[in-house]
């Protein structure tokens, strides 16, 4: 079983639930990057629970979600029922997404990519993506920054999160390129529940070489949804790719 399967669960939604306050924000700066006006349609690769697309679709624009855990599914469409706002959502793997020529952008936020084991299926991927834009669609995708979580990796850290009792212990992989995070949860008046994930780092020029062999040319890169310079200790590295005509 791939590790993913056992990993986006509820116990996921309670490491991350206070991700959802920042989406507003971070959608400002999507929208300012990617320089597109609604009724555009907009696909969000690896949706979750839905925090940025129904903010998409609250602001006019055309969103479909797609995710393979149908528990982030049915918690997305309930936030969309609850602001009254049109969502379509899919429940797909990443790499069979099942669209063409169909999107003026693609988004791919919050690391939800470089999950598999191979660089060929992170390259799957992508093509799927160039297959689902429209000519000269754009391509906007969020990851950690590889080279800040190296100076910076801290290798343990406690936190409480809702009266969830949280230990994450990080360890980077430099023979693989892997992010591996350990997440040990103490939650229900002292049960204990682990959470494993594992995701691969691409390098900004590993990035670019794989962008050429799908079709996508790069516009913009930033270390920020503020819109920042990108630099090695940037938190994010945010690229901005349009399809090749």
């Amino acid at each position: 079983m791939p590790w993913w399967d056992k990993y986006f669960n509820d116990d996921y939604l309670k490491l991350y639930w206070h991700t959802e306050k920042s989406a507003p924000l971070e959608v400002d700066g999507i929208l300012r990057m990617l320089q597109i006006e609604p009724p555009a349609k907009i696909l969000d690769l690896c949706c979750g629970f839905g925090r940025h697309s129904v903010v998409l679709a609250k602001k006019g624009y055309d969103v479909t979600g797609l995710d393979l855990s149908e528990k982030f599914l049915r918690k997305a469409h309930e936030k969309a029922v609850s602001l009254k706002v049109n969502l379509k959502l899919e429940q797909r793997d990443m790499r069979d997404i099942q669209h063409f020529n169909e999107f003026d952008a693609v988004i791919n936020l919050f690391t939800a990519f470089g999950l598999f084991d191979s660089e060929s299926e992170d390259i799957k991927v992508l093509q799927g993506v160039v297959e689902s834009l429209k000519p000269d669609g754009q391509f906007l995708i969020d990851t950690i920054n590889r080279d800040n979580i190296i100076h910076s990796l801290q290798p343990k850290r406690w936190s409480i999160e809702n009266g969830t009792v949280i230990l994450e212990e990080r360890f980077f992989d430099f023979f693989k390129s892997r992010l591996e995070i350990d997440h040990q949860l103490i939650v229900d008046g002292g049960k204990k529940r682990r959470l494993e994930s594992s995701f691969r780092l691409y390098t900004l020029t590993e990035m670019l070489d794989m962008f050429d062999k799908v079709g996508l040319v790069l516009t913009d890169v930033y270390g920020d949804f503020d819109g920042s310079l990108y630099l090695a200790n940037s938190p994010r590295m945010i690229l901005v790719a349009r399809k090749k005509d």
